[in-house]
């Protein structure tokens, strides 16, 4: 009765909507026991011919659905991940169950299936999220969500004003088939203030339960190392969700960002590990450093890849957390670690492409930290220090991380060179993505004076570009708390 009531003033404010406002208004509402949800979907104006979803196990897990035009209930049924809407009138309404427990996760993109993490649910959106494949300019989607008593909710997409009450998102025009998980439980979603932004951090159910206070010091750490690579965090309000249960010798042994909204960040935590672990692993710098750029196509996730690896290292010695010998010896083992994992003849753009399928990561991250650790030394080279890739970054933060744009790695060294006046990146670009063999590192460590003794390198004072070296390296503005360092939390 709740939804339908509030479904029924949504109609009303759709049907006032202008072609300039065009809002299609989803409500979800969910059991007790966190097993069923019901949606209902009010389209503005004419509805769309079809709905698609990102998963091909939604439509296992689609119950029933009817149309809900003027008082009259019609079924409607999913063909594959398709929804037609025939016979949707002019702002009119579908209401449809989908069946949570039916989630297989053989098909899901997201990075994990849909599952329990204790007594809360974490849930892949492409389950049960049936939207239009395309959304135009001058129209909109907001989602709201009515909850049992108790349970909060977790999702990636911009928080807007409460609607009724209820916690309420702009979806955006991005891809629909771009992957994207929302939680729900009896966790607190609980802000994190760091410049720039406020992360949305939530840390779900576990046993034992996670150390709630240490999961937060950890992630704001990363946050402000990240964020003071420019003076802001370049995300302005990213969910952050922290699911205990992984098993694994590590703090934390998988994690990933996602782009189905605003970037948003998972970590899969061993709980059991202290809190110095977390801080002292690469993981959550990693992670969050990928939000320096927007959505890259995944053929070049060499890109995406490439800067946050290459961040890792650079944020955690600027913050202290590692010294700038250990950074470069990181380095170091990295590009070792990609050269040596780099089939024979098999070009950059290829390796990524079969990245999934033949396990060359090490290529692909390593090639890419290369391709970056050179363009900051040339830009910093060529302007005496004025620009670097620190200062691209900020400018770029300005104009282009819009969530619902896609780009390719071209378009963005393109705009680098815009940015930067000049032809560094493009230049790099076009030299190693096609390239069959791993960047020649040697004349850089010449320049740079890193000296390989094997698998360790070691500092030369005396070499040209000795000071841009320890320029990248050097202390930032924000440094980790020495308690935190020693797990004190």
């Amino acid at each position: 009765m709740r939804i339908l009531m509030a479904v029924l003033g949504w109609m009303a404010a759709a049907q006032t909507a202008t072609a300039a406002e065009q809002v299609h208004r989803y409500l979800v509402g969910l059991d007790p026991a966190l097993r069923t949800m019901t949606v209902r979907a009010c389209f503005a104006g004419q509805p769309p011919d079809v709905l698609m979803v990102e998963s091909y196990d939604a439509p296992g897990a689609f119950v029933e659905g009817s149309m809900v035009p003027a008082g009259m209930r019609k079924p409607i049924a999913p063909n594959g991940t398709e929804m037609r809407l025939k016979g949707v009138p002019e702002n009119g309404c579908i209401e449809y169950t989908v069946n949570l427990d039916r989630a297989k996760g053989g098909h899901d993109h997201s990075g994990n299936s849909t599952k329990r993490v204790g007594r809360d649910l974490f849930t892949e959106v492409g389950l049960w999220f049936w939207r239009p494949a395309k959304v135009a300019p001058g129209e909109d989607i907001h989602i709201s969500f009515d909850l049992p008593e108790g349970i909060s909710v977790s999702a990636p997409w911009q928080p807007i004003e409460p609607r009724d009450g209820r916690p309420t998102y702009r979806v955006g025009r991005g891809a629909y088939d771009r992957p994207a998980a929302v939680a729900f439980g009896r966790f607190r979603e609980v802000p994190l203030d760091v410049p720039g932004a406020q992360l949305r951090m939530a840390v779900l159910d576990g046993t034992p339960a996670a150390n709630e206070a240490g999961m937060r010091a950890w992630i704001e750490d990363a946050a402000r190392s990240v964020a003071a690579i420019y003076g802001r965090f370049p995300v302005t309000s990213p969910q952050i969700l922290v699911m205990p249960g992984a098993r694994a010798a590590e703090p934390t042994p998988w994690a990933y960002v996602l782009r189905g909204g605003q970037a948003a960040a998972h970590f899969f935590v061993n709980q059991r590990r202290p809190l110095a672990e977390y801080v002292e692993d690469w993981t959550a710098p990693h992670e969050l450093s990928h939000m320096f750029l927007p959505y890259v196509n995944s053929t070049d996730a060499w890109l995406s890849e490439g800067m946050a690896t290459y961040y890792q290292n650079v944020v955690r010695a600027r913050s202290g957390a590692i010294s700038a010998a250990e950074a470069w010896q990181r380095m170091h083992s990295g590009f070792r670690r990609g050269i040596d994992k780099s089939l024979k003849d098999q070009s950059l753009a290829l390796a990524t492409e079969r990245m999934f399928r033949e396990g060359g990561y090490m290529r692909v991250y390593w090639h890419g930290t290369a391709i970056l650790l050179a363009a900051d030394v040339e830009l910093r080279r060529r302007s005496g220090g004025a620009q670097s890739l620190d200062w691209l970054l900020e400018r770029f933060g300005r104009c282009c991380l819009d969530p619902d744009v896609e780009w390719t790695a071209r378009k963005v060294f393109e705009k680098f060179d815009e940015i930067t006046g000049t032809d560094v990146f493009v230049t790099l670009y076009e030299r190693e993505v096609t390239s069959p063999k791993f960047m020649d590192l040697a004349p850089l460590y010449r320049d740079l004076g890193l000296v390989a003794l094997g698998g360790k390198v070691e500092l030369r004072d005396d070499a040209p570009s000795a000071a841009i070296r320890d320029a990248i390296m050097a202390r930032g503005p924000y440094t980790t708390p020495s308690s935190l360092l020693a797990g004190k939390h």
